[in-house]
């Protein structure tokens, strides 16, 4: 066994104590710069994007800068572009590879996988009705569907780098009381991507088993106590953004919510933390609930639209993700917590 045994070491960049990058994220960066696109270097490291988006939105917030930014031209009109701290950070990593390297071998360099650009790339908030649409848009012959699940915002961001065709998104403006539209005013997307509405969806909080609760105010005197754990969702989450302007209505301090900063990527991970009682609740879609047989309390139904890049559309995947929309109502409407919208797959006007 001892002959089976080695020593392997990596290099990490803090600031105060806090981990900012690895390996990892250095090799996409690096990437990434080269090649003008983050999507380019996740495939070419044979690593998800959503893995990577959020390390660099976990680093940007400790530093408190950007780490990447749109650029023009690049595939599809955009890109990215590393920021002098970005750089920086490379630079840094580089020299403390260079200070290890006569003491002890390095751990190999990551694999490089490259990967063809798929026939659609869909990025945003996740949703199980999308990923029955999506499964139903692969069994009509568009076999290479890429998806990540980055939030919302993520979503939004990513159309501005151009690494996605479709967003999918359920961002409440609580100034306007409106889904999705200002978003696109506030990302400057209004002439570059149009907003396909697509379906209803209902939410709200879904408590872990025998915790006997009824009403939306008996929860929240209970967080306000600090006597329940909720299972979050990532930064940038529409489902995150709503939870906050709940906590606003209702004059509560975020810090004082226990389990505010978990970041879970998808519904299933908070469904599951509450359905194994790791989290006293989470906020999710019915759908969910009913699936995992969890007590559910309304909060309201959400718009869940879909943002696409104009110089998408006519792409036959995305012209067949659109008409799949329209067609399966049916399909949207069997679904507990789902509505279909009365312009499914139509053209929102902000």
């Amino acid at each position: 066994m001892n002959d089976e045994l080695m020593l392997s070491v990596d290099i990490v960049i803090l600031l105060k104590n806090k981990v900012i990058a690895d390996k990892l994220l250095i090799e996409a960066l690096r990437l990434a710069g080269e090649r003008g696109s983050l999507l380019a270097a996740c495939r070419a490291l044979g690593i998800s994007y959503s893995r990577i988006w959020e390390r660099i939105a976990k680093a940007e917030r400790i530093l408190g800068t950007k780490l990447v930014e749109a650029k023009r031209g690049g595939r599809g009109g955009g890109g990215v572009r590393l920021t002098p701290i970005a750089k920086k950070l490379i630079e840094v990593y580089r020299e403390g590879l260079e200070i290890l390297r006569p003491c002890i071998e390095i751990m190999g360099k990551i694999p490089s996988i490259e990967r063809p650009i798929p026939e659609l790339t869909i990025m945003g908030s996740h949703d199980p009705l999308l990923e029955k649409l999506i499964g139903i848009i692969r069994s009509y012959g568009v076999k290479d569907i890429e998806v990540h699940w980055v939030g919302s915002l993520g979503g939004l961001a990513s159309l501005i780098l151009g690494e996605a065709d479709i967003a999918g998104i359920h961002l409440l403006d609580s100034n306007t009381n409106t889904y999705n539209t200002e978003y696109l005013k506030r990302f400057m997307l209004i002439n570059k991507a149009i907003l396909i509405r697509g379906y209803l969806r209902e939410i709200g909080l879904v408590l872990r088993p025998k915790l006997k609760l009824s009403k939306i105010d008996e929860v929240i005197e209970m967080m306000r106590k600090g006597l329940l754990r909720i299972a979050n969702r990532n930064p940038g989450s529409g489902t995150r953004i709503l939870l906050e302007n709940i906590l606003r209505k209702y004059e509560i301090n975020f810090s004082r919510v226990k389990g505010y900063e978990t970041e879970y990527r998808t519904h299933f991970e908070t469904i599951s933390a509450v359905a194994t009682s790791n989290a006293d609740l989470c906020l999710a879609p019915y759908y969910l609930a009913k699936l995992y047989n969890l007590n559910f309390i309304h909060v309201t139904w959400e718009h869940y639209d879909f943002a696409i890049i104009k110089n998408r559309l006519k792409k036959k995947a995305v012209q067949l993700f659109i008409e799949t929309l329209k067609s399966e109502r049916e399909t949207i409407n069997s679904l507990p917590g789902y509505r279909a919208s009365d312009n499914i797959g139509e053209k929102v006007v902000p």
